[in-house]
């Protein structure tokens, strides 16, 4: 028994590690730089490590971890590959031929850089890891709801931080200063899209925070000291929501808000049917009137962004898409993967190889290291497997969300929390590069881990009640 207790108190502790690591890899400008992002890797690897060895795979997704394992081993060691020097020069880039007739050189590989692509390998681990290390210490619903209400809660207060520097210092980032995007809120990021994202995230998790609290002031009895308590809870998370939204719409990114108002189209008019009830799809009454409240939720969302997002749309007004270089340098990129669709040109190496296919005509301002839509970077920079490794992750998501809205009910909205939130970052990643930020694709894989154990879980009472 004693041991029992100790493993939980254990798990708890690590829950916690897991938590806080999450958000330290957040905070300094997303870890883009090499110092976090080793910490963060460094630190994210040795809690895999022990949740692993402590507490084997999970027994509820296990076919996920499973998947999610092959998937990390297949990327990781293809990128090894196309670093390694090859006997043959038949896979190998052409410019090592090139670079072979005309100094000598006697190296070959699919990468055109080694050195890059082999560095990349812990960019892409680094979110499988968190993923993987997520699934095995939320055993339950409510480790899950709990990674997922700090998450919730560290996006609030970071954006009331980014609200609070934007307003009195908007010449600096954290404690340096900023040099692009200064009519834009970026919070702790580099870039105000990738700071939409999160956000736009952030804005989903605390509606869900907000929804929880206010159902439980509402169930709580009138007259006890911790109904007071649970009032003042409710308006903060309110006010952290707002901070959310608000952060959001100065970020000025079109496409950042546009796919979050699509996710929100996903998941608000369904929490408004199903704000007070938690046993049936939904609410108890005449089908109508729930029809109606549910139009009602997606007229709000439309309204919202006619209202609020203002300044996103005047700059796409202002902007037009054939306006835009990311668009306009899509059919290079496009040249770049069908003469390398088969091995790739090494992962990290975008920057390199799509300089010798830029069209002139899309001027000479501006350095494209990223290719601004991370399908397109992904599938030049591994050929062929990253298209199917990314088919895969989607089929496997879409069994997961439709076995969790098959089967859980009063948890049901956590699974259209993770419909929502998913498409939100899909649809922004295809003119973006958020998911190759290390911050957000450590959050984002942090969230996916708890709402997939939420959606293939079934609550744990006995366990549950130690932990409320």
């Amino acid at each position: 028994m004693s041991n029992l207790i100790n493993r939980r108190v254990l798990r708890e502790v690590l829950l916690v590690a897991y938590i806080g690591m999450v958000i330290l890899t957040l905070i300094p400008f997303g870890s883009v730089t090499p110092f976090p992002f080793t910490f963060a890797a460094i630190g994210m690897f040795a809690l895999a490590i022990i949740s692993a060895l402590l507490f084997g795979e999970p027994r509820q997704s296990r076919w996920v971890f499973s998947i999610t394992l092959f998937l990390l081993v297949i990327l990781t060691g293809w990128t090894f590959i196309q670093t390694i020097e090859l006997p043959f020069n038949w896979l190998a880039h052409p410019a090592w031929n090139a670079a072979r007739d005309l100094a000598g050189a006697r190296y070959a590989a699919i990468s055109v850089e080694p050195a890059d692509t082999l560095a990349s390998i812990l960019l892409i681990a680094l979110p499988f890891v968190t993923f993987l290390t997520g699934l095995l210490l939320c055993d339950t619903d409510q480790r899950a709801r709990k990674v997922l209400s700090r998450l919730g809660l560290s996006a609030g207060v970071i954006a009331v931080f980014g609200l609070l520097q934007f307003s009195m210092f908007p010449n600096i980032l954290i404690v340096v200063e900023k040099h692009a995007y200064l009519d834009s809120l970026t919070a702790v990021f580099v870039n105000r899209n990738t700071a939409a994202t999160f956000l736009g995230l952030g804005t989903l998790l605390m509606l869900t925070l907000v929804r929880e609290i206010t159902r439980s002031y509402s169930k709580y009895p009138p007259g006890e000291a911790g109904r007071n308590v649970l009032l003042l809870k409710s308006w903060i998370y309110i006010l952290l929501l707002c901070a959310c939204f608000t952060a959001l719409m100065l970020s000025r990114s079109r496409a950042g808000i546009f796919a979050t108002f699509v996710g929100a189209l996903i998941y608000f008019p369904w929490l408004v049917v199903n704000w007070n009830s938690s046993r049936r799809f939904l609410r108890p009454g005449p089908r109508w009137h729930s029809m109606l409240k549910f139009l009602a939720g997606g007229v709000f969302v439309v309204v919202l962004l006619a209202l609020f997002a203002g300044q996103a749309i005047l700059r796409a007004q202002e902007r037009r898409l054939e306006d835009d270089d990311r668009f306009c340098i899509l059919p290079g990129i496009w040249r770049a993967i069908l003469d390398h669709w088969l091995t790739g040109t090494g992962l990290g190496t975008f920057r390199t190889v799509f300089s010798a296919y830029r069209d002139p005509a899309c001027g000479i301002f501006g350095i494209f290291d990223r290719a601004h839509n991370f399908y397109l970077e992904g599938f030049l920079g591994l050929g062929i497997i990253f298209p199917l490794a990314a088919v895969l992750v989607f089929s496997v998501l879409v069994k997961v969300f439709w076995r969790g809205l098959a089967e859980r009910r009063r948890l049901r909205h956590y699974v259209l929390l993770g419909i929502a939130a998913t498409v939100l970052v899909a649809l922004h990643a295809a003119v973006d590069f958020s998911l190759q930020i290390p911050g957000f694709a450590v959050f984002f894989s942090a969230f996916l881990s708890a709402v997939v154990a939420i959606s293939l879980g079934r609550s744990h009472p006995e366990t549950d009640r130690q932990y409320v």
